[in-house]
């Protein structure tokens, strides 16, 4: 049996899933736009700067701020015990 078929692993992965939902949720529309743009579909971001049409220093500075965002959201959610 593959590890991921395990339910424990199941029941890991799905709240995994549901915390990366909650903290995406808690950021502003467009810092997560470049959050997930960089650090899930992993574009540039001279391409998300392209994509979105703003400058590439934008597309820094809201790179920067949603990752210290998502990084307090995620301590948030785990210090109150609940991945939702």
């Amino acid at each position: 049996v593959a590890r991921d078929d395990l339910p424990d692993a199941r029941l890991d992965a799905e709240r995994a899933r549901r915390m990366l939902d909650s903290a995406l949720a808690s950021l502003e529309d467009d810092v997560r736009e470049v959050f997930v743009l960089h650090e899930i579909e992993e574009l540039t971001m001279a391409e998300i700067a392209v994509m979105i049409g703003v400058p590439n220093g934008t597309v820094a500075s809201r790179l920067r701020r949603a990752r210290e965002e998502f990084k307090k959201a995620t301590a948030r959610l785990r210090r109150e015990g609940r991945p939702a």
